[in-house]
């Protein structure tokens, strides 16, 4: 990428809170993750509950394995990890948040040909709280990604706005926004589509979701969780020597850096796990209720 590639993609990530980087990850590459993808997704049909590294999706069979999350593939394989520590990503990512950069979290959400899980609207500030807003959230797709098949959705400009509720009229953490108590106009929204091996980025507050996928095709998404070193988590302790080892440039920090930023913890809660637990608390849903896209 030229620099004035970068400097336009780094504009659009300030102005929009998102940018789309098309076919960004090298061809080879790309064959090598859909591989393991594909050999790690295999172990759904020897399974009838979640394992260390799948998650399961509604409707599962031995017979017809339904897939909906791979959890922290860089623990799975090294591969996830070369890729997240990869130039193709650090030349984007640095610019953004700053020299040294820690890998805080990863996950391969899957979406199975006939209408696999939706995500409602979220910011993932409200997942992950931070002493600073020091991070972006890497997309690399694995598939083709298009309007049928549960893209990912942004609101542009959101991230200049404020922390949404996650929480429901109990107080409980429920991994979601009310998009009609807080009057969001999705008919902004922009679907991120692509093929396989382009990458979006997206700001820690910027909205989005992914409705099901209709379209018969499977749609996998590598999302890849990227802070500044100096940047701690409020919510959780940090174990060092895990820490150093998920550093994918520049070099560690015990300094911590604090910004004033607005913080909810996500508790309480009713179901503890991923977005799919939190999500399943809810009392209504855009993505079962609408049409969306």
């Amino acid at each position: 990428m030229t620099e004035a590639e970068l400097d336009r993609h780094i504009a659009d990530y300030q102005q929009h809170g998102f940018t789309l980087l098309p076919d960004r990850i090298a061809a080879d590459t790309l064959d090598r993750l859909v591989a393991t993808t594909d050999r790690l997704m295999a172990g759904a049909a020897e399974t009838d509950t979640d394992t260390g590294v799948l998650e399961l999706d509604t409707g599962h069979t031995r017979a017809a394995p339904r897939v909906r999350r791979i959890k922290t593939p860089h623990a799975a394989d090294p591969l996830y990890f070369e890729t997240a520590a990869s130039a193709a990503l650090m030349q984007v990512v640095t610019r953004v948040i700053g020299p040294n950069v820690r890998l805080s979290h990863s996950k391969i959400n899957t979406k199975s040909g006939s209408n696999g899980s939706p995500i409602e609207w979220h910011q993932d500030w409200a997942f992950a709280p931070h002493t600073h807003m020091g991070m972006c959230i890497a997309a690399v797709m694995l598939d083709d990604c298009d309007a049928d098949n549960g893209p990912l959705m942004v609101m542009p400009g959101s991230h200049r706005g404020e922390l949404l509720d996650h929480h429901d009229s109990d107080g409980y953490f429920v991994g979601a926004i009310d998009v009609v108590r807080d009057g969001l106009d999705l008919g902004r929204a922009v679907a991120l589509t692509g093929r396989a091996g382009s990458v979006t980025l997206h700001h820690p507050m910027t909205i989005h979701g992914s409705a099901p996928n209709r379209s018969g095709r499977m749609r996998r998404m590598m999302f890849l969780e990227f802070a500044a070193a100096d940047a701690f988590p409020l919510f959780y302790g940090v174990d060092w020597d895990d820490y150093m080892s998920r550093m994918v440039a520049g070099i560690g920090t015990s300094e911590v850096r604090t910004e004033p930023v607005y913080i909810k913890q996500p508790f309480p809660t009713r179901a503890p796990g991923s977005i799919f637990a939190s999500q399943s608390q809810l009392r209504t849903r855009y993505f079962a209720t609408t049409d969306a896209p």
